[in-house]
């Protein structure tokens, strides 16, 4: 009969070790026998005629062939490392023998200064990511916009589940639930990706364009001309620069198919950047006059 293996994802923090031995013998109780323990996945083999216990160990190990020696001595058995210096290792289940036959020695200053140096990472990226969300929220101040608010406040609610997750780190010896890790996990990554994906689909839609028109009072002596068409797919603020010169008063406009008339201007010489513009969803389409030579660049975002 081919054995049958199953591999199943699931996220244990370092620092919550003891949920995932504990969830290790769950299984083996249920006929799941693992054969490859690892940080994001672990593979296991259907057996229900067999249950073990399981103990994970942390460290660098040095002489390896003696370590797992010396375990085997103890009458555990190896199954695998991983990249990070996790060791999984399990022994038959007796149920006549204590539970203190199935506790392992583990070098608890080594695993506390790890989870200590993890807390201190999570901490910086913590403070780098709310520096860099400074620049977010000077661009969301000068211009507000529908995607610059999602990506602040994302970065922000990382921040906060940063800082959270670090000073849980930090407390190695706290008893902790496996169900607030895999939430505060959960959390992290659906913020993080809700706010990537959402700002970047928002700012895809956004209407964006740079274009420039100009002539000559002898090529065109008078002219009355519709151009550049573009569509606004959701409501938000959106920002014209816009420069114009003429040789007498010339008139630009943004015109909406539904409102008419949403920005004019009329001189002989302007210049600005940032024009906020609140443009509800709809067709819209730059309009310029003029009565003698000109020229007008304008962009869009």
């Amino acid at each position: 009969m081919q054995a049958e293996y199953k591999t199943i994802h699931r996220v244990f923090f370092a620092w919550n070790y003891p949920a995932e031995i504990e969830y290790l013998n769950k299984a083996s109780e249920e006929g799941l026998q693992l054969v490859h323990g690892g940080c994001y996945s672990s593979k296991f083999i259907k057996d229900p005629d067999v249950r073990y216990r399981y103990q994970i160990d942390y460290g660098k190990i040095e002489d390896m062939g003696r370590y797992i020696e010396t375990f085997r001595e103890q009458g555990w058995e190896y199954i695998n490392s991983t990249f990070n210096n996790w060791h999984y290792f399990r022994k038959a289940y007796d149920p006549t023998l204590p539970e203190e036959a199935y506790e392992i020695f583990t070098d608890r200053q080594s695993l506390n200064e790890m989870t200590r140096r993890w807390s201190r990472l999570a901490l910086l990226i913590a403070f780098l990511a709310f520096c860099g969300n400074i620049m977010y929220l000077i661009d969301l101040i000068k211009r507000p916009s529908l995607p610059a608010a999602l990506s602040f406040t994302a970065i922000l609610i990382e921040v906060i589940v940063l800082v959270f997750g670090a000073i849980k780190i930090g407390k190695a010896d706290a008893r902790r639930s496996i169900k607030g890790d895999t939430a505060l996990f959960t959390v992290f990554l659906v913020v993080l990706l809700a706010g990537l994906i959402s700002g970047l689909t928002l700012k895809g839609m956004r209407p964006s364009f740079k274009t420039s028109q100009q002539a000559s009072s002898v090529d065109q002596p008078k002219v009355e001309d519709r151009w550049a068409d573009f569509t606004v797919k959701y409501a938000d603020n959106y920002y014209l620069d816009l420069e114009m010169r003429s040789e007498k008063p010339m008139t630009f406009k943004v015109m909406s198919e539904k409102d008419g008339e949403i920005f004019s201007k009329t001189t002989e010489e302007f210049s600005e950047k940032d024009i906020r513009l609140k443009l509800p969803a709809g067709n819209y389409w730059l309009n310029m006059s003029a009565e003698s030579g000109y020229f007008v660049d304008c962009k869009l975002q």
